[in-house]
C-alpha cells in the first residue's frame, strides 16, 4: 500500500468514527465506545443506547466504513457495497450473527459526484464514478446488519442499503426499535440447544444434514407442541417454505441450521401468539408464533417458529404443521 493510499485511509477512518461518534454522543445523549483497531474484529464501536441518561440496557455494535471508493454502484433506490472480498464478508456475517444484541453498519461517504458545467455526473474511462472530497458535508448511512435482505442474491461480496436510511440526528428513534425487541427478549424463555441441535449449527454440508434432520424428524413422528397442546406435522410443507428461492440464500441457510432448535422450541415452549386468522367455506386457519432465547456453544440468539393449526368446520377436526423458523427481526 503506497503513501497516499495510506493516508487516505487514516483520514477516512477519522471521518468516519467522527461522524458517528458526534452524532451518538452530541445529538443523540447516547454513549460512545470505540474499539480498538486490534479487538474490533468487524465492529468498530459500541453506541450505548440512553434514554435522558438513563441506559436502555441494551447496546448496539457498530461496524463503520467510510470512503467513496466502497460504492459498488448507486441506484435510484439503494447504495452498494463492498467491504471484503467473498471469504472476508462471509467471516464479518458469521460474527455478525453471533452478536447477543443489535449489529449495524454505518457508511460514511466523504465525497461527493464531480459534476460538469452541465450538473452531469462525470465518469471515468472505465464507467467508474470520480468523486471530489466534502467532508465537511459527509453524508451517511445505517443498515441492520442482522437482516436476511441486505445481501442481494448471486453476490457474495455486496451489502444493499437504502437509500431512505440516512444516519444523522433523527436516526435515534431508528436505534430505539432497533432495540426494542432485545429489552423484550430478556423476558422470554430461554431454550438450551441439545447436541443434535449444535450439531447443525456446525456441519460443512448444511442442506444434507438438514435434510436428513428434517426427514428424520418427519419419520419419528414430529412433536408435540406444548404450548398448544397439539401435535405437530413435519411435512413437505415447512420444508418447501424454508428451501423456497424467494426467501434468499441467507435467510435459507438461517432457517436449515435451526431446525434443531425449531424442534426444541416447539417441544418446550410454554406460549404462543396468534398472528393471523383466516376463515373459509370448509375450514378456520390460524398461524401461531413461538419466541424464545436460545443458548448455544455458538452464543445466545432469538429465534421465532411459526406453526399452521388447521380445524376443519365440518366434524371439528384440527391439525397442526410446522411452517417456519427464523431470527427474530
Amino acid at each position: 500500500m503506497n503513501a497516499a493510499i495510506t493516508r487516505l485511509k487514516i483520514r477516512n477512518e477519522a471521518t468516519g468514527v467522527r461522524v458517528v461518534a458526534q452524532t451518538v454522543q452530541e445529538h443523540w445523549e447516547c454513549g460512545w465506545q470505540e474499539h480498538v483497531a486490534r479487538n474490533d474484529k468487524g465492529i468498530d464501536g459500541v453506541v450505548i443506547m440512553k434514554h435522558k441518561g438513563v441506559d436502555y440496557g441494551v447496546n448496539v455494535n457498530v461496524q463503520v466504513k467510510c470512503g467513496a471508493g466502497y460504492i459498488s454502484s448507486i441506484k435510484d433506490n439503494n447504495i452498494r457495497i463492498s467491504i471484503d472480498d467473498a471469504v472476508g464478508l462471509a467471516e464479518h456475517i458469521k460474527r455478525w450473527k453471533m452478536q447477543n444484541e443489535p449489529v449495524v453498519l454505518v457508511f460514511v461517504n466523504p465525497s461527493k459526484l464531480k459534476r460538469d458545467k452541465n450538473g452531469n455526473i462525470i465518469k471515468d474511462k472505465y464507467g467508474r464514478y470520480e468523486w471530489v472530497e466534502d467532508r465537511k458535508n459527509s453524508k451517511a448511512w445505517w443498515v441492520n446488519l442482522k437482516s436476511e435482505d441486505i445481501y442481494p442474491d448471486n453476490t457474495k461480496t455486496i451489502i444493499e442499503i437504502s437509500k431512505e436510511q440516512t444516519f444523522g440526528e433523527h436516526s435515534k428513534k431508528d436505534f430505539v426499535k432497533l432495540i426494542e425487541p432485545y429489552v423484550r427478549s430478556k423476558e422470554l424463555q430461554q431454550i438450551v440447544l441439545n447436541n443434535d441441535s449444535e450439531k447443525l449449527l456446525l456441519v460443512e454440508n448444511l442442506k444434507q444434514s438438514a435434510r436428513a434432520f428434517y426427514t428424520n424428524w418427519r419419520n419419528t413422528g414430529g412433536s408435540y407442541c406444548k404450548a398448544l397442546n397439539l401435535p405437530v406435522i413435519i411435512s413437505r410443507l415447512g420444508w418447501i417454505h424454508i428451501k423456497h428461492s424467494r426467501r434468499g440464500r441467507v435467510r435459507r441457510i438461517i432457517s436449515m441450521k435451526h431446525l434443531g432448535a425449531a424442534k426444541q422450541i416447539i417441544e418446550e415452549c410454554e406460549t404462543c401468539n396468534l398472528i393471523s386468522q383466516i376463515y373459509t367455506v370448509d375450514y378456520i386457519e390460524q398461524k401461531y408464533l413461538l419466541r424464545a432465547r436460545v443458548k448455544g456453544k455458538t452464543g445466545d440468539n432469538v429465534l421465532q417458529v411459526i406453526l399452521i393449526k388447521r380445524k376443519k368446520l365440518h366434524d371439528n377436526t384440527v391439525k397442526c404443521w410446522f411452517y417456519s423458523v427464523h431470527n427474530r427481526k
